[in-house]
């Protein structure tokens, strides 16, 4: 369990969700609806969608039940239902595209709710750096592939690999068969493979370095980073590693938790148990999370904890404000809340 949270915690990217006009408007459950609240906690778009999503671009996709079956569509900032109900699963917009989903299949719509990519995918998800990756089944290679689309529609790099994560600083990690073995390179925007698939695992690119394991046993794991070259330039006895965020890194080595620059040298060591977790510092903030004894705190880069909840972990940021989450009492499920960057509760949710 505690080796899961550190995971989930890793592959976690923490992004500032802006809306068009700066309002703070955060999603928020009351009883079983579903509306949004600004900075201030109070309810501004009442709770009456059985789903509501991150507003990006001035809109959000929300969901009504109708009869066994939700359907989509989005709002604008007053609450207004400006892109009709009609899709059987919405995203958020990114760059200015959202996925939706049509007759069982997959595509993208513009903020006027126009379809400019075909709905033909198994499943499609949100656009990075102008790429956006699809899945769909190749029938010569009877297997689900994935490949990516541009936002004129254009399929650019067709579906082809087992895996794929999507483009971070230029490099996409993707997962190929390498004779009888399983490996992974990365490609750029064009497709061109240009880190050799080599690696038993490999993460997303972060300030220039992505993390990769070369060879995978069950009792050492070895973690390195490399650069995009595809050369190793910092190695360690890690048992466990995150991306680089704020120009430092969290590994874990001999069941201590460290801090390290750039250049792989022990800028802090921490002096918590070893079943402590610290996910990714997040940008632009300077602290990252910890859970520990039970709950979730925010440390700074020194490792002295400046944040103390009585929440159970932190999903992200959403306008500069932090969605949290803690079990019910009965531990039967879990509800979500938000507190600011010093630790004050924007919207406690129900326990």
């Amino acid at each position: 369990m505690r080796l899961n949270v550190w995971f989930a915690y890793l592959v976690l990217y923490f992004v500032m969700i802006q809306s068009a006009n700066s309002q703070v408007l955060l999603p928020v459950r009351v009883g079983d609806k579903m509306g949004y609240i600004d900075e201030s906690g109070k309810i501004v778009i009442e709770p009456k969608f059985d789903y509501a999503g991150d507003f990006s671009d001035g809109l959000a996709p929300v969901a009504q039940e109708v009869g066994n079956r939700r359907i989509f569509g989005y709002i604008n900032s007053k609450g207004e239902i400006v892109i009709p109900m009609q899709f059987e699963d919405a995203k958020e917009f990114s760059e200015g595209l959202a996925t939706v989903r049509i007759n069982g299949k997959y595509g993208y719509i513009d903020t006027s709710g126009k379809v400019v990519v075909e709905p033909v995918f198994r499943e499609a998800w949100s656009f990075s750096e102008g790429r956006g990756r699809v899945l769909q089944i190749v029938e010569e290679k009877g297997n689900f592939l994935y490949g990516f689309v541009d936002k004129e529609g254009r399929v650019v790099i067709k579906p082809q690999y087992l895996s794929a994560n999507d483009f971070r600083e230029g490099l996409a990690a993707v997962l190929v068969e390498v004779g009888e073995d399983l490996r992974m390179g990365f490609i750029d925007k064009e497709g061109r493979m240009v880190i050799r698939p080599k690696f038993e695992t490999a993460r997303d690119f972060s300030e220039g370095l992505a993390l990769v394991i070369q060879e995978e046993k069950c009792e050492k794991i070895k973690w390195a980073y490399i650069n995009k070259k595809g050369k190793v330039v910092i190695k360690g006895n890690f048992q466990e590693a995150s991306d680089f965020s704020e120009g430092v890194a969290v590994v874990r080595i001999n069941n201590k938790i460290r801090l390290i620059d750039r250049s792989g040298k022990v800028v802090v060591t921490m002096d918590f148990p070893w079943t402590a977790v610290v996910g990714n510092f997040f940008r632009g903030v300077g602290i990252a999370p910890l859970h520990h004894m039970g709950g979730l705190k925010f440390i700074d880069k020194t490792g002295k904890i400046v944040i103390q909840t009585d929440f159970d972990w932190v999903e992200k940021i959403v306008n500069g404000y932090f969605r949290v989450w803690r079990l019910t009492k009965d531990k039967k499920s879990d509800v979500f809340g938000y507190i600011d960057r010093n630790g004050n509760v924007i919207w406690a949710p129900e326990k």
